[in-house]
């Protein structure tokens, strides 16, 4: 049997090896856990500087967006669209023509987008729901990734192509460009992507072009008004081109006193309420959303339960420069906008406004008269509740004709009959 002080010596040693076993693995886990440490760091760095790239990427393309669209479509490089002029029902090949979209309204389409990045980049249009789902420029999430990726692109085709948005490079060493980038969509045709570039160039943006659509009226209330002062009754088409007046009249925005009772129709600034069912239609084909609901709720409006039934009374109180309505056929326009525009001068206007005006338009317009009825059609706001207290401006009845052609294009405004609210049905009444 082994003494007591045998053992000693033996479990002491024991105790030691154990001590010396823990401390061992203690500083491997130390050692570990720095080592794991030093790694997450490391992939901390590596995502962070990742990060850091993508994000000096996202402003890049969001600075190359606002140069190209800082001055307004008609300086915005453009894209190339071919698109059908009409597409056939016997399955031919359509023919084709090409429309010069801007670079602003193609980042606003969800559709146009895709497509171009499908041309430029590859890939499926519209296969990949992440991709269709970058914003446009000005609106929200235009910095997704795909969409970085597309405005690079796009930066490259319009720097080969000179259309950068910089300065144009003049003289005899300036290089030849190359051909504007270009995308085909058969899923559309000429006359609805025209409608929606036509709005897009028309629409106010800021404060100061949002100011300038009524620069016209304010300066005919100051006395200002440019007349052109050859043109005749009947004849000022020739002195204007008669869709430059349209287009003017369609980028006017309302600027006159707000009436006091039943809410008015307004036509929001750069819509064309006679092309109405073709600019949702272009909105919808291209993925616009927020153009589709400005026009549904435009065209709400104007369907006839929902027009707003105004008294003569208020009617009448409208006769000035900077606030001048005029009734025609019971229907009332508010034409302030349109005074500094008007091919004939706005004091034309001013005299009809306060009585009945229907005679004095057809005796006034002639030639002219279909496109001046689309022209008219911009500006309504209202039916007169009772129009048979006011009285005419001309002592002549108007002509059966004439109140034909008249009614097939204001009323079509309400139907939504494009044919007919442009005039184009009609033809042109002498």
């Amino acid at each position: 049997m082994a003494s007591r002080g045998g053992l000693l010596p033996i479990a002491c040693q024991a105790s030691a090896d154990a001590g010396r076993t823990l401390r061992r693995r203690r500083a491997v886990r130390l050692g570990l856990a720095v080592a794991a440490g030093a790694t997450a760091a490391a992939g901390v760095a590596v995502l962070g500087y990742s990060w850091l790239l993508k994000a000096r990427r996202r402003w890049r393309a969001l600075e190359q967006l606002d140069r190209w669209v800082e001055r307004g479509p008609a300086k915005e490089p453009v894209v190339e669209c071919e698109v059908p002029v009409e597409h056939a029902l016997g399955g031919e090949e359509p023919d084709t023509d090409i429309v010069e979209v801007p670079v602003g309204l193609i980042f606003e389409c969800e559709r146009l987008r895709a497509s171009l990045r499908a041309a430029l980049l590859g890939g499926c249009e519209g296969g990949d729901a992440s991709a269709a789902a970058g914003g446009a420029a000005g609106g929200e999430g235009r910095g997704d990734e795909v969409d970085v990726e597309l405005v690079e692109a796009l930066a490259f085709a319009f720097a080969a192509y000179g259309a950068d948005g910089g300065d144009e490079e003049e003289g005899e060493d300036a290089a030849e460009p190359s051909a504007p980038p270009a995308v085909r969509l058969p899923w559309i045709d000429v006359a609805a992507l025209a409608q929606l570039t036509y709005w897009y160039d028309r629409r106010p943006r800021t404060a100061e072009e949002d100011g300038a659509g009524a620069a016209a009226g304010a300066a005919a209330a100051r006395g200002e008004e440019e007349r052109l002062v050859d043109a005749k009754y009947g004849r000022w088409t020739k002195k204007l081109s008669r869709e430059k007046v349209i287009y003017g009249a369609v980028a006017l925005r309302y600027r006159s006193r707000a009436h006091l009772g039943q809410q008015v129709f307004r036509r929001p600034a750069g819509v064309d309420v006679t092309r109405l069912g073709t600019l949702r239609r272009a909105a919808a084909l291209c993925g616009h959303g927020p153009l589709i609901g400005l026009v549904e709720e435009t065209m709400e409006r104007l369907q006839p339960r929902n027009v707003a039934r105004i008294t003569w009374e208020e009617v009448s109180r409208h006769t000035a420069k900077d606030d001048t309505w005029l009734l025609i056929d019971g229907k009332v326009y508010d034409v302030t906008p349109f005074l500094g525009l008007h091919p004939g001068g706005g004091q034309l206007i001013v005299e009809a406004a306060g009585q009945d005006a229907t005679s004095l338009f057809e005796r006034t317009h002639g030639e002219g008269l279909r496109y001046s009825l689309r022209l008219l059609n911009q500006f309504f706001i209202g039916v007169c509740a009772d129009p048979n207290k006011a009285a005419p401006a001309d002592e002549a009845q108007p002509t059966p004709e004439f109140l034909a052609t008249l009614r097939s294009i204001t009323g079509a405004l309400h139907a939504f009959d494009e044919a007919k609210a442009t005039g184009e049905a009609q033809g042109i009444l002498r």
